[in-house]
């Protein structure tokens, strides 16, 4: 082996200092293009810009490292030393780096360990080092997860069973007690619930001939032709000719109507249903079919609603068989319970002309309730007891009526009771819907199923009472058959319930609702509520009155309750803001109050307000016309503050020029002559005069002014 090959130890410098050696001043380069030996003050820049080798210009300060494309043995010796000499001293400020900057000063051997790690730091985190190709294993972002939302697992189903095992031995422990004990003490509280006689409700009849409007195509008449007495099929065709299909000689050859382009409106109910086509012409005349039930197969069918009206159906492919099946059944007469009970006395839809609440229209999901004038109107046939209408109102102008809101709270309390007074602890009240009642032996054994016709028919009030009655917790169970417009009811009422309870002191989880899925046996028995003295008032007709008896209970036994609590928007609680600037004493709002939460003073212009009766329906601040008045969503906790009057505004009263008598404020008088300054019949002074005069002097003095008189006539 040549003597100057190195040895298999040889380093690297070594080699790069032997390879420099050999190639002196006086040879030339073993690589380079032949343009004779380099001076020595190019040595530093030696090859940075050659394109044959791959180079590229490096800025930074003289000894830096080769830039890829150097070879190794065309770097000078007095680099190596310039390079092994460098500094944290000589390096420049990190701020100053970049994608184009030359990192390689920050490798040589004098930098210091951590300004040579955040250099790096600094280069790594430039975007060109931070693009993925997506076939990296571990590219992805496993810290962040889309939420399951409603979804509940077979893993966290187990999981729910295990801590409610774990919470009923936590409760057994606590309060000395066994596990029979607790399930005779429901038996004996579910029985005597059971004993109460039944509530008798008012009911709606349905008469049906078996008339039956099939709408849709070629699978419509496919369909009618299958359809057999007492059912009478006629057929509305929407994208099929009548002879589509080889129809046979019978009734349903008489029995086609083409839609033939023509709008189509379907309303009524089960008995009697009209569907209305109107031509696109003005001047065409509209048709009217008539039918007792109706088969819509339209992909898209003409009615969707959260509760479709009792007699028309929209199956699917897959439900087509049960329906008809269903159908063959209706034909004859039918009832149904009159679920609702309407009182306008109370109602704030509206007033003088002025619209006011439609959360109850807002929250049906059978579109059964409308705006009539300044009331609204029932449907009792359409009507199917989905309950959030009572849930939503903030009156308790419509009621969910089967049963009376009387008897299902008398029902709890003595639920409760009878639970107690047998032995039992920590008692929870499980609302279920009657059709979806959980198994009791799946429940921990101080949960108390109690049925209702809707879980939406429970409102407020009734959660509540069952807390003022002494439940541990209130619990929603929903089995995902709530229509989507009472379910977004229900959610708003709770986000009140629990606002509430936060600012009495105690837990928001103690009303709580269950996502569907949500297992019987996963239901945690632990306490959520302190334990209270119960209440025993009986049950009421008035929602809000109920409602207001038990938050003053909950009041009264909580250790330290806010005095006021503010409410999320759209509460039935609150209290009311009057400009002083604006507002001049017209008493416009006292007069569309249909509640008389809003009233005037007795012997001088005065605005007050009485808290407990406000239900923010904002008749109020639509009638003012200085827009003066300002809704604040607000529970003043304190009963005596609540029922205490509060007056909103008050001026000095303006007095009669004629007689003397105070009939207004000084503001309202200024206001009234400013409006009408121009009017032709307020252009002389005694007119402009009688606009000062009590209603009794305005009157004497038009009949004793000739002008006036002959203005009139």
């Amino acid at each position: 082996m040549p003597e100057s090959s190195p040895t298999p130890e040889a380093g690297f410098l070594q080699r790069w200092s032997r390879l420099k050696r050999e190639t002196g001043p006086n040879q030339p380069d073993k690589g380079a293009d032949a343009c004779g030996p380099e001076p020595a003050g190019a040595a530093v820049t030696l090859n940075r810009a050659d394109p044959d080798r791959g180079g590229r210009v490096a800025a930074g300060p003289e000894g830096i490292m080769p830039v890829p494309g150097d070879t190794l043995d065309e770097v000078p010796v007095e680099a190596e030393k310039a390079f092994a000499e460098l500094t944290d001293a000589d390096m420049p400020p990190l701020e100053s780096l970049g994608a184009g900057s030359d990192y390689r000063p920050f490798m040589a051997p004098g930098i210091s360990a951590g300004l040579r790690n955040q250099a790096l730091r600094r280069l790594f985190s430039q975007p060109h080092f931070n693009t993925l190709d997506g076939l990296d294993d571990y590219a992805g972002d496993y810290t962040t997860f889309e939420p399951l939302g409603a979804i509940v697992t077979a893993d966290m189903k187990q999981h729910l069973r295990r801590q409610a095992q774990a919470g009923l031995k936590r409760l057994l422990d606590g309060h000395d007690t066994s596990l029979q004990q607790l399930a005779d003490a429901r038996t004996r509280a579910l029985e005597a619930l059971q004993q109460r006689p039944q509530a008798i409700a008012g009911s709606i009849a349905y008469q049906s001939a078996g008339r039956v409007l099939v709408i849709g195509g070629q699978r419509a008449l496919e369909t009618a032709v299958r359809l057999q007495a007492p059912l009478s099929p006629q057929v509305l065709l929407t994208d099929a000719p009548a002879s589509a299909l080889a129809l046979p000689a019978s009734r349903l050859k008489q029995a086609l109507v083409p839609l033939a382009g023509r709008r189509m409106q379907v309303r009524g109910h089960l008995g009697a249903f009209e569907v209305l086509l109107e031509a696109e012409e003005a001047a065409a005349a509209s048709t009217v079919l008539q039918a007792d039930l109706v088969l819509d197969l339209q992909l898209q069918p003409a009615l969707v609603r959260g509760i479709l009206p009792p007699g028309y159906f929209a199956p699917g492919p897959e439900a087509l068989e049960a329906t008809l099946d269903t159908l063959a059944q209706l034909t004859g007469q039918f009832s149904k319970p009159r679920y609702f009970h309407y009182d306008p006395q109370c109602c704030v839809h509206g007033s003088s002309g002025i619209r006011g609440c439609t959360r109850c229209i807002d929250a049906c999901p059978a579109e059964a309730i409308i705006s009539v004038g300044e009331k609204i109107e029932v449907n009792p046939a359409l009507c199917q007891g989905g309950g959030a209408c009572a849930t939503a109102c903030p009156s308790g102008a419509i009621r969910y009526d089967y049963p009376p809101p009387s008897h299902t709270v008398d029902s709890l309390r003595i639920l409760l009771r009878h639970y107690r007074d047998a032995g039992g602890v920590v008692p929870k009240i499980l609302f279920h819907r009657a059709g979806h009642a959980p198994q009791p032996e799946a429940l921990a054994p101080n949960v108390l199923p109690f049925a209702l016709e809707e879980l939406a028919a429970a409102g407020p009030e009734l959660w509540f009472a069952a807390l003022a009655f002494g439940a541990a917790q209130v619990l929603l169970w929903d089995e995902d058959a709530t229509p989507e417009q009472a379910h977004r009811t229900l959610q708003q009422q709770l986000a009140i319930a629990r606002t509430l309870l936060t600012g009495l002191g105690y837990p928001p989880e103690a009303i709580l609702h269950l996502e569907p899925g949500i297992p019987a046996s996963g239901i945690d028995p632990g306490p959520v509520m302190p334990a209270i003295t119960p209440a025993t008032q009986a049950g009421m007709a008035d929602k809000r009155q109920q409602w207001l008896l038990a938050l003053d209970h909950l009041f009264g036994q909580a250790a330290i309750p806010a005095g006021e609590i503010s409410l999320p928007d759209g509460a039935p609680f609150g209290v009311l803001t009057v400009s002083q600037e604006r507002c001049t004493l017209c008493m416009a709002c006292a007069t569309v109050c249909p509640l008389q939460a809003l009233s005037g003073g007795v012997d001088r212009p005065r605005l007050r307000f009485n808290g407990a009766a406000c239900v923010q329906c904002g008749l109020c601040a639509s009638a003012c016309p200085e827009q003066a008045i300002r809704l604040q969503p607000l529970y003043l906790a304190d009963p005596v503050q609540r029922r205490t009057l509060r007056v909103l505004h008050e001026e000095e009263p303006f007095c009669c020029v004629s007689c003397g008598k105070p009939f207004g404020s000084r503001r309202m008088i200024d206001n009234l002559q400013h409006k009408l300054a121009g009017h032709a019949m307020f252009q002389s002074e005694r007119a402009r005069r009688r606009l000062q005069m009590c209603e009794d002097c305005r009157v004497v003095d038009v009949v004793q002014d000739p002008q006036a008189m002959a203005d009139f006539s």
